[in-house]
């Protein structure tokens, strides 16, 4: 099972605002760095476009940079120059921005998700972006490109950071991942991690630490012999229950 999605949500009737990391155009198939996935508008918690909804949080869709739909020039962007890890992350703050201008939402009422690729968006996101999200729930992430790129997907990690690697450009890889800026977080952060997930438990247990030592809210609930997202229903029902809670604790009424 592969996630690597971002989207945007807000509260239908409460003038709230959750944003979802999501590579997923609506009604399309697309994709993010890596495979492909189709929007089913799923009620799990890694696709809960049907899910939140029925809880007061409607779901805005948008694209961004390296995803299906958006022209050859956009696609390969994430790739460019220094750009990933922080070209699609600003774009999605700058759209969360313009919102709160618009009154569409307000300061205080905006949180981020995602899985995989999503839950490396939404670190990265309150990372860069420290007072601009409310909430956050980061799953199955990934969290540090140094240990990917040398005991996980290189090819992936290279094509992203380009000819740099760790040992001539160290700061880059970095600055790129979660793990290096986690002091900076502020948001009240929920994460999820299947204890049998590819990407390793204990660099978010590592990242847990670092944010709760600073006092800022967090908690990380582990999936015992899950892997990369989750399988079993009654976890689905389970992480539902954490997740919905979580928002509606740190988003303002």
């Amino acid at each position: 099972m592969v996630h690597l999605f971002s989207v945007v949500v807000y509260p239908q009737l409460a003038d709230q605002l959750c944003v979802l990391d999501t590579d997923l155009a609506q009604h399309s198939k697309v994709r993010g760095p890596g495979p492909a996935m189709l929007n089913r508008w799923l009620t799990n918690v890694e696709n809960p476009y049907g899910l939140l909804p029925n809880f007061g949080y409607g779901v805005l869709v948008v694209p961004l940079a390296g995803r299906d739909g958006t022209g050859p020039q956009s696609l390969v962007s994430m790739a460019n120059g220094r750009n990933f890890g922080q070209i699609d992350i600003d774009e999605q703050a700058e759209i969360t921005r313009q919102m709160i201008a618009k009154r569409w939402t307000a300061a205080g009422k905006v949180g981020i998700m995602g899985c995989s690729y999503g839950g490396y968006f939404t670190l990265q996101s309150i990372t860069r972006h420290p007072d601009l999200y409310a909430a956050a729930n980061a799953q199955c992430s990934l969290v540090d490109l140094i240990v990917e790129w040398s005991r996980g997907y290189p090819a992936l990690i290279q094509y992203l950071e380009g000819p740099r690697t760790p040992f001539n450009d160290a700061a880059e890889f970095q600055k790129d991942s979660p793990i290096y800026n986690a002091s900076k977080i502020r948001t009240p952060l929920l994460i999820f991690k299947g204890t049998d997930d590819f990407l390793p438990i204990t660099l978010d247990e590592n990242l847990l630490k670092i944010v709760q030592d600073k006092k800022t809210p967090a908690r990380m609930v582990k999936f015992e012999g899950e892997g990369h997202g989750l399988r079993d229903s009654e976890n689905q029902l389970y992480a539902a229950q954490e997740q919905i809670s979580w928002f509606r604790k740190y988003l303002k009424p």
